[in-house]
């Protein structure tokens, strides 16, 4: 099963479409991660919650939690170095590895691979590619997917000394 999560805020403002394969958006991923205790919802169409991705701890070892409706939790942990991309799901025993530069993951269960992820810059921005094995993974697979991109930190808004544009008059009332 592949899906398409296009990583822009075009038309859906807060929220990344996710695209089947038939073309149509089926899931909708919306919130953010960066600051504790923030939340990504996966919503299907018709709004229902399919699952969530919360932060529960960081330092060396990142740690999130997937809550998936009907499924106990699945942990989360990431080897938080600049030189390894590791991540592994606990419940589910899939390691997780990939490479930044390259913009592929794969999900392995053993020496299976259960699904890859692949990054690719589309017409309209950053879109992750996944191919994914078994239909009860596939909360799981977009969720942990999005923990592969920047698109949930925010920006820092720095100011320009001098601010850039403006003219300043000095009034002498």
């Amino acid at each position: 099963m592949l899906f398409w999560l296009e990583l822009n805020q075009e038309k859906a403002y807060g929220q990344i479409p996710v695209v089947g394969e038939n073309g149509k958006v089926q899931y909708f991923i919306q919130g953010n991660l960066y600051n504790p205790n923030h939340t990504l919802y996966l919503e299907n169409i018709a709004k229902d919650e399919i699952g969530r991705l919360f932060t529960d701890g960081c330092g060396i070892i990142a740690s999130f939690t997937i809550d998936v409706v009907n499924h106990s939790l699945v942990g989360i942990k990431k080897l938080n170095t600049p030189n390894t991309n590791i991540f592994y799901l606990t419940q589910l025993k899939y390691i997780v590895t990939g490479s930044i530069k390259r913009g592929t993951y794969t999900f392995r269960s053993g020496f299976k691979d259960v699904a890859d992820v692949e990054t690719i810059v589309g017409d309209h921005g950053v879109v992750l590619v996944c191919d994914i094995s078994k239909p009860e993974d596939v909360p799981f697979i977009l969720l942990t997917s999005v923990l592969f991109t920047q698109w949930h930190v925010t920006p820092l808004k720095l100011p320009t000394f001098p601010p850039i544009g403006k003219k300043f008059e000095i009034n002498p009332n």
